[in-house]
């Protein structure tokens, strides 16, 4: 009897794991359809729907790593990362309190004085911020800020068009990593290089900065101090994508651009 027993009771426990394991297949195919069905709203400018799934943000991380693949025969393979909401403001409520970061395409990259369309975009504003350049490997170890500023080899003027275009009834942190920020076209002007000094450091962290029409009249104007300090965002980015992909090496040419509200050199 007792055999019997564990036999029967073997059997409820493999049917359970077979259960669960087909309950876990079909939802990842229910999410990857619907990643697909998002970047093709995206791509074709229609609102995107609420992504409406509990997990947690490594989770919600994968999932933005394969809507990338999905948009990349469109918009080209990944050529950096972006991260936001490391400011000393408020925050925003779709962001994680400590930050989130997300992908760059190649064909997100207009050349800096490249005019664009209202109909490129839906929910579109323009961020002016900054972006650096990776110089080698040794940023993959780097601890101090200038052990960071030594494998970064240029800061670039940087400015983006992010597209939000969600339904705003349904926008959720995990909604937004992994529509990828609603990142649509960035702009870029030319590099400065940088040498890994104390003197550089002082000026990352303290330069000022200005954003122009296309007239060259002057916008907006600002300072550095009081948002953060660049290198600390940059060991946080550099982090956060080890933890995410284990097997994660930041690579020379790769480009790691900072949002904050409005930066630009």
């Amino acid at each position: 009897m007792n055999s019997m027993r564990i036999v029967f009771a073997s059997v409820i426990v493999a049917c359970a794991l077979s259960v669960t394991g087909h309950s876990a297949e079909s939802n990842n195919a229910e999410i990857r359809a619907e990643l697909t069905q998002m970047a093709d709203d995206f791509l074709n400018y229609r609102e995107m729907q609420g992504f409406d799934h509990e997990m947690n943000l490594a989770e919600a991380y994968r999932w933005q790593d394969e809507i990338v693949e999905i948009m990349e025969p469109a918009l080209g393979g990944v050529i950096g990362y972006k991260t936001g909401g490391h400011d000393s403001g408020p925050g925003f409520p779709v962001f994680p309190p400590e930050g989130i970061r997300g992908v760059m395409l190649e064909g997100m990259f207009r050349p800096s004085g490249t005019a664009v369309r209202l109909s490129e975009f839906r929910r579109g504003f323009l961020e002016a911020d900054f972006a650096f350049r990776v110089g080698d490997a040794s940023i993959n170890d780097a601890q101090t800020d200038l052990e960071i500023l030594a494998g970064l080899d240029a800061i670039i003027p940087f400015a983006e068009i992010p597209d939000p275009y969600y339904d705003p009834d349904t926008r959720s942190i995990t909604g937004t990593i992994v529509a990828n920020m609603g990142s649509r076209m960035s702009f870029v002007g030319e590099p400065v290089l940088l040498e890994p000094t104390e003197e550089w450091l002082r000026k990352i962290n303290t330069f000022t900065f200005a954003v122009y029409d296309e007239n060259n009249l002057e916008i907006a104007t600002g300072e550095m101090p009081g948002w953060y300090e660049p290198m600390k965002v940059v060991r946080w980015l550099r982090d956060q994508l080890r933890e995410s992909v284990q097997s994660f090496l930041l690579n020379p040419e790769k480009k790691l651009s900072l949002l904050p509200k409005v930066l630009s050199l």
